[in-house]
């Protein structure tokens, strides 16, 4: 993958549309109470956590981290096409199951 082709896709694959998707689902259930929106706060963090970790992991153990992050790569690189092949068969599978649902 070319870095201008990576970068161009980056945006529709990091799970912020997915974060937005469930916030904007929590908040058409009609928010009325402080507790609804510290879940809505707490939903979010929760789904970028592991971002976080890895940002707090990197700041407080660098050497350890660059070998993790290493072989994590690794793995990706080695496991993408997979991951893209099962998500892509859920996420269709989810859909039409959805579609059912709603005809019948």
């Amino acid at each position: 993958m070319s870095p201008w082709f990576a970068l161009g896709l980056a945006p529709a694959l990091q799970p912020w549309g997915l974060i937005g998707a469930g916030a904007a689902t929590v908040v058409e259930a009609k928010l009325s109470s402080w507790e609804s929106f510290l879940a809505l706060f707490f939903y979010c963090v929760l789904a970028s956590a592991s971002y976080l970790a890895m940002e707090i992991y990197t700041a407080f153990r660098p050497d350890r981290s660059q070998t993790f992050l290493t072989s994590a790569r690794t793995w990706i690189d080695a496991h993408t096409e997979q991951a893209i092949i099962v998500g892509s068969l859920l996420l269709g599978i989810w859909l039409i199951g959805d579609s059912l649902y709603l005809i019948t």
